[in-house]
């Protein structure tokens, strides 16, 4: 896992530079690390009841 990081950074970097160079500097927001272990934010629902049932009778009514 750490050669993985360590190529993938400095692929990055040369990536970056190679870039800049060439004034169409675009650049990962991420590394490598990041990328596969960050996991999806689970979406709350801060909905109450009557509002999750409104929302349910609306989509039945659409689908008639």
């Amino acid at each position: 896992m750490a050669y993985r990081n360590y190529v993938a950074d400095a692929l990055m970097i040369l990536t970056e530079n190679t870039d800049r160079a060439l004034s169409t500097y675009r650049h990962m927001v991420k590394q490598y690390n990041e990328l596969i272990t960050d996991k999806p934010k689970e979406k709350k629902d801060t909905r109450t009841g009557e509002e999750i049932a409104a929302d349910i009778v609306k989509k039945i009514a659409k689908k008639g």
